[in-house]
């Protein structure tokens, strides 16, 4: 499935030419990015689910780290982009399955306090 972009993630896109582009789910706040895709394969390779989770390591980490650096300074490759994903993917997996956090009761109280506000302003 190919998702359509919004005007203004298209805009952002346009703005930022080859460089990857950083975006925020509103509900989850994960993370994701945003890299040009050279061929299917790239799309193929970035939708497969990560299967290495079970080998978090702290080398794993340590490069992830540097790419966050390279990203916030503005100097991620997209192909650095597409391995930063990978290893964000593989740490969320990994977290999820050793150490998940208890956030339905959160969601669920922060679904209720939006619904309270959209009627409140209606």
């Amino acid at each position: 499935m190919i998702a359509k972009l919004s005007d203004e993630l298209a805009l952002e896109l346009d703005r930022g030419g080859d460089r990857p582009l950083s975006v925020e789910h509103p509900r989850t706040h994960r993370r994701y990015v945003i890299v040009p895709a050279n061929d299917d394969a790239s799309d193929r390779q970035a939708a497969r689910p990560s299967d290495q989770c079970d080998d978090w390591t702290e080398a794993k980490n340590a490069r992830r780290f540097a790419l966050i650096d390279k990203e916030i300074a503005g100097q991620l490759t997209p192909a650095e982009a597409h391995e930063l994903a990978q290893l964000q993917r593989e740490m969320d997996d990994f977290l999820q399955r050793v150490a998940p956090l208890p956030l339905e009761a959160v969601r669920a109280l922060h679904e209720q306090l939006v619904r309270q506000s959209h009627l409140g302003s209606a």
